[in-house]
């Protein structure tokens, strides 16, 4: 019988805009050779970082942070650890609708959303052929194919949902899909169940940058964003860079 190959799928989590470069720099420099490594033990590297690999037509349908968090669970599936690895700077991330809403979750928003009008019951409609039946966020097409227009109105949205979701008592892991960054999400989910998954999710921020003024070297003024201090406190194994 053939020996089945071990494979090594790391998810690589990070915010979108600003952390190119080093997302580049693991592209072309460290994966190629971790993948060399694996190779030589008889094993296989396989690096996920979805940043590049979401297609527009998934985005336009709302299907971003489910096909995010689909791949950390194929990563985790494996039993091959580490799966699960963030990088973070200076951004706590975008903030994504939820794609999906449970109908009896959506009976208790339902009330303090009417205070922002017929807006959410536009973009959200009802399946009644999911198990149990859940309200569904619409794809984007027409004048909100276009990012800006879309991101005007995701904001708007987001911004009740989130407020219904808080009066309406919604908390703990339940909140999160109304509050919490794509990254925080992505954390959350990478953490896995048990403390010996959270042994192997390893952490990699950058330092804020500071800037010289007349030749002298000027530390950061800006307050840290206190939301993307908790995402660097969940994570058990960390490493600081300049």
């Amino acid at each position: 019988m053939p020996i089945a190959t071990r494979t090594f799928r790391v998810f690589v989590s990070s915010t979108f805009e600003d952390l190119k470069e080093e997302r580049d720099a693991l592209q072309r420099d460290v994966f190629p050779k971790l993948r060399t490594l694996c190779e030589q033990h008889g094993a296989r590297f396989q690096a996920i970082d979805l940043r590049w690999g979401v297609r527009d037509e998934a985005a336009l349908d709302q299907q971003t942070v489910e096909i995010c968090l689909r791949e950390i669970r194929r990563c985790q599936a494996t039993g091959v650890k580490p799966n699960f690895i963030v990088l973070l700077g200076d951004r706590y991330g975008w903030q994504p609708l939820p794609s999906r809403i449970p109908a009896a979750e959506w009976d208790a928003l339902r009330p303090h959303l009417r205070a922002h009008g017929p807006l959410a019951e536009t973009w959200y409609r009802l399946d009644e052929n999911a198990v149990p039946t859940e309200y569904v966020l619409q794809p984007r097409s027409g004048e909100f194919a276009d990012s800006a227009a879309w991101g005007a109105m995701e904001q708007t949205l987001h911004g009740a949902l989130a407020a219904a979701a808080r009066t309406a008592a919604i908390t703990g892991k339940g909140l999160s899909k109304y509050e919490d960054s794509a990254t925080h999400q992505e954390i959350l989910a990478g953490l896995g169940a048990t403390e010996e998954d959270r042994r192997h999710v390893f952490g990699f921020f950058r330092r804020p940058k500071g800037r010289a003024v007349f030749g002298v070297f000027q530390k950061p003024v800006a307050v840290p964003d206190p939301r993307l201090q908790v995402l660097k406190s969940l994570v058990p194994n960390s490493d600081f860079r300049t």
